[in-house]
C-alpha cells in the first residue's frame, strides 16, 4: 500500500515539521511504501500523482498545515488522511477559539484579551503574550513590566496579526496526549515539564539540556486522573481524531487549560513519542490503525 507524507510548509515551524516527519516516515516504512512531498515546493508533483496513494499523512506544525488548510485540500481531492479533520484543526490552531470551547465544557482558564496591532495596553500585572495562531512556543514571551510588554507584543506580532494576552499563572507545566485506538479515545501518561528557562519556550523544547521532561509526571494519582479526564474531554469536544495534546498549568489545586495541539510534535525531543513509549504503545502500529480506519471509511 502506498502512502503520501505531506510535510514542510511555510510557517515558522517548518523545520520542526520536517523533523517530526522523519520519525513518522521511519514508522510508516515498517508497513507501507512511502513517498514524501515537501509542501508547497512539491505541490505540482503531488497533484500529478495523488491518485497513486491510498492515504495521506499530513505532518505540519503551525498555520498553513495544522489549521485545516491542507486537510481541506485533501478532502477536495478525495484523498483519505489521518489526524483531525478540517474543523478540529481550524479551531485548535486558534488559541482564542479553542479556549472559548474549553470554557464551554467547564475547564478553568487564565484571564485573557485579544489585541491587534492598533491596540495599546498598559502594564498592570505579569502576562503571557502569544501569537493567536502557532505552536512550538514561537513568538511567546512573559512580560513583567511595561518594557517587557512592549517588546513582547512587537515580537508576537511578527508571527500573527492578532495576539493573545493571558494572565501569567505560576505553577507546574503539565501536558496530556490523547490517542484513538480501536474506536476509543484514551489518555496517555501525564508529562511534567521542568524548563530551566522562564517557561517551556522554543529553545527548551528542542534542547534536552534546558528541560527535564518527567513521564509519568511526579504528581499524585488524583491530579493525574483529573488532567487526563480534562484532556480527553477537550479532545472529544473539539472533535479531534487520532491524536491531540492538551497543555495545562497547575497552581496549587487549580488546573488551568492553556491550549490543544492537533498535530503535536513528533521529533526525537518531542513529548508525544515519550508518552507513547511509556504508555506501552507502538507508534508504527498506531499509524497503521489510523490509516486503515480512514481508508475503510
Amino acid at each position: 500500500m502506498r502512502i503520501a507524507v505531506l510535510t514542510g510548509g511555510t510557517s515558522s515551524e517548518r523545520e520542526v515539521a520536517l523533523a517530526s516527519s522523519e520519525n513518522v516516515i521511519q514508522a510508516l516504512k515498517k508497513n507501507y511504501e512511502v513517498t514524501v512531498f515537501d509542501f508547497p515546493k512539491d505541490l505540482d508533483k503531488f497533484l500529478a500523482e495523488y491518485k497513486k496513494y491510498q492515504a495521506a499523512v499530513p505532518v505540519f506544525h503551525g498555520p498553513g498545515g495544522e489549521d485545516g488548510v491542507v486537510q481541506g485540500f485533501l478532502k477536495t481531492l478525495g484523498v483519505p488522511f489521518i489526524f483531525s479533520d478540517v474543523e478540529a484543526h481550524a479551531v485548535g490552531m486558534d488559541k482564542y477559539l479553542s479556549k472559548y470551547l474549553a470554557e464551554k465544557i467547564g475547564l478553568l482558564l487564565a484571564g485573557d484579551q485579544i489585541l491587534n496591532k492598533l491596540t495599546k495596553i498598559e502594564f498592570k500585572k505579569a502576562v503571557v503574550i502569544k501569537p493567536l495562531a502557532g505552536g512550538s512556543s514561537i513568538g511567546i514571551s512573559i512580560a513583567h513590566n511595561q518594557a517587557d510588554l512592549d517588546k513582547s507584543l512587537e515580537k508576537a506580532f511578527k508571527y500573527s496579526d492578532k495576539v493573545l494576552v493571558e494572565d501569567y499563572i505560576e505553577g507546574k507545566e503539565l501536558t496530556v496526549p490523547i490517542i484513538d485506538k480501536d474506536g476509543e479515545a484514551f489518555a496517555l501518561p501525564v508529562i511534567e515539564i521542568r524548563s530551566k528557562n522562564s517557561f517551556f519556550d522554543y529553545e527548551s523544547k528542542y534542547d534536552n539540556k534546558l528541560v527535564e521532561e518527567l513521564c509519568p509526571a511526579l504528581i499524585d494519582n488524583k491530579l493525574a486522573e483529573e488532567l487526563q479526564a480534562q484532556a480527553l474531554k477537550m479532545h472529544l469536544a473539539l472533535g479531534a481524531r487520532h491524536i491531540s495534546r492538551s497543555d495545562f498549568i497547575v497552581d496549587e489545586d487549580k488546573i488551568y487549560f492553556l491550549e490543544i495541539n492537533t498535530i503535536p510534535g513528533m521529533t526525537n525531543n518531542s513529548l508525544l513519542p515519550k508518552a507513547i513509549q511509556v504508555g506501552g504503545e507502538d507508534f508504527a502500529n498506531l499509524l497503521d490503525i489510523w490509516i486503515k480506519s480512514v481508508i475503510s471509511g
